[in-house]
């Protein structure tokens, strides 16, 4: 009988099979997360690490305005929008970002949206979809996040990347 046991890895299925260990997590308030700038650098966006991979993630939207959800720190921008190293994003390439919209009224009265995804991963970044040309925090908004992680750890996953060394890696992620 062999005493070498195998490691959990990203293909590992019954990692993903059984429940997951409880992660929680929410933004500063309704105002941590910015929007793009368009005329200067833009700030970075919020940028969750997770300790492990994920199995599942909920995310709640808890600020006034639309909030953006991508895999890369690049994912989060659309084409021609600032990127926080005052370049802007190419034209060419995709938005690679879902959004998840404000419930109605706001965070004020305690309305939000959510959205769960079976997806792993072992980063997320976040950013509001409003620009900032609104005045002080009224392009900001927040989150939450409840995700389940498995036991694979963030090192045996690969870097979601939208190209390395010049080429294509994973389309989608940005």
């Amino acid at each position: 009988m062999s005493s070498r046991w195998m490691k959990a890895g990203p293909n590992h299925v019954p990692s993903y099979q059984s429940s997951g260990i409880p992660f929680v997590t929410t933004s500063n308030g309704p105002f941590e997360v910015k929007g793009i700038d368009g005329n200067s650098a833009s700030a970075n966006p919020v940028h969750i690490q997770f300790p492990f991979v994920t199995r599942f993630f909920t995310i709640q939207n808890i600020g006034s305005n639309v909030l953006r959800v991508g895999f890369t720190p690049d994912g989060v921008f659309a084409p021609g929008e600032m990127l926080p190293n005052g370049t802007a994003k190419g034209a060419d390439l995709s938005r690679n970002y879902f959004t998840i919209p404000t419930g109605s009224g706001g965070a004020a009265l305690g309305a939000t949206s959510q959205l769960t995804c079976e997806i792993r991963c072992k980063d997320l970044y976040f950013m509001s979809n409003a620009s900032d040309n609104s005045p002080g925090n009224a392009q900001a908004t927040g989150f939450s996040i409840l995700a389940g992680l498995t036991t694979i750890p963030r090192d045996a996953f690969p870097l979601l990347t939208g190209s390395i060394n010049g080429t294509g890696s994973f389309k989608g992620v940005g």
